[in-house]
């Protein structure tokens, strides 16, 4: 493992926890862990996950995290749970893990409400970070489908959003979840679906333009969700996580909750507050389409034609006024005190 602390020169750091981890302060030497795919930068240590890791897809992330903020009222769901996991203790010091943290910016606000934790942030390459991390939180680089059994009884807490098309085993993450968390530790896990709902919350599937209720969003979609299909990725995992977590029997309490997010303030009935994350994620959703062209020219189809449907898309979110929204599944586990 090297450590790196500002725009200094990386050091040794003695007792890794793990040959694979990187950690760092800084972005500095990033490139060596990047690569070009269609003028955007992806990773270049995994297949699993094919979204790019640049500034501008990090600026993607930032403008997400503030929408799901607004939409979950907060952080996290299970207020109550993840503050008695974080209390102070005499013995050690809380510490927090945030699976795939992309920009950084959970794994900082928590570092931020939680003074008194350690805050790691995990993913394949490091952060476009847009200041200073507080002092209580660093990042990591590290292929979790390698394994995190260096990380076992070591957080009170353990995140993981959107993630589910970089992990090769998802059943088998959530597994080694439980013996990252100490006891009374909580999982918190939230996935989208590659897929548009209506109004109603009804799946819109037509792709064939003379179909009815046709959607362009929902023809990239499909595309994307075909290409991640062909990934190592687990892109279904969101919906199953639930019944993975009920299997268990680690867990005191799990829970679970759909929440759908409109792309756009379409609906005149929202107030303040709703216009403003639906016009958040409406932004977050024409900004993915860019996101999704490496994916989609990685995996054989034509750039007239990914261009073609990007674009349409765009044109169809733009003015806000369609009827659509995302499902997200909001899933979470209580970790037994009295199994050690």
């Amino acid at each position: 493992m090297r450590s790196i602390s500002g725009d200094s020169e990386p050091v040794d750091r003695p007792g890794s926890p793990s040959p694979s981890t990187y950690t760092y302060a800084s972005s500095i030497d990033g490139h060596t862990m990047l690569r070009d795919i269609a003028g955007r930068a992806v990773n270049a240590t995994s297949d699993a996950y094919m979204l790019p890791a640049d500034g501008t897809e990090h600026g993607r992330l930032d403008l997400q995290h503030e929408c799901f903020k607004r939409k979950l009222g907060g952080l996290f769901l299970k207020p109550d749970a993840v503050r008695r996991a974080l209390a102070p203790r005499q013995d050690i010091t809380p510490a927090i893990l945030d699976i795939g943290t992309g920009s950084g910016t959970w794994a900082t606000d928590m570092a931020r409400h939680f003074p008194h934790c350690q805050v790691t942030g995990l993913d394949l390459v490091p952060a476009n970070l847009a200041s200073v991390p507080p002092s209580n939180c660093h990042f990591e680089c590290d292929d979790v489908n390698l394994g995190l059994k260096h990380y076992t009884n070591s957080f009170n807490v353990v995140h993981g959003r959107l993630i589910a098309t970089g992990i090769t085993n998802y059943r088998g993450l959530v597994g080694e979840v439980a013996n990252m968390l100490r006891p009374g530790g909580v999982y918190l896990s939230m996935e989208v679906e590659m897929q548009i709902f209506d109004e109603n919350y009804e799946a819109i599937t037509a792709t064939d333009e003379d179909e009815p209720n046709f959607s362009w969003l929902q023809k990239v979609m499909a595309a994307a969700y075909c290409a991640f299909k062909r990934s190592p990725g687990g892109i279904d995992a969101g919906p199953l996580i639930p019944r993975w977590l009920k299997s268990m029997d680690c867990w005191s309490d799990t829970g679970y909750k759909k929440i759908y997010i409109p792309i756009g303030a379409w609906d005149e009935g929202m107030n303040e507050k709703q216009r403003k994350t639906a016009d958040m994620m409406k932004h977050d959703t024409l900004e993915l389409m860019s996101s999704l062209r490496p994916l989609l020219l990685a995996h054989g189809y034509f750039a007239e034609t990914i261009d073609k449907w990007l674009e349409n898309a765009k044109e169809e979110i733009r003015p806000g006024k369609r009827k659509i929204c995302w499902r997200l599944h909001y899933s979470w586990a209580i970790k037994k005190n009295d199994l050690y």
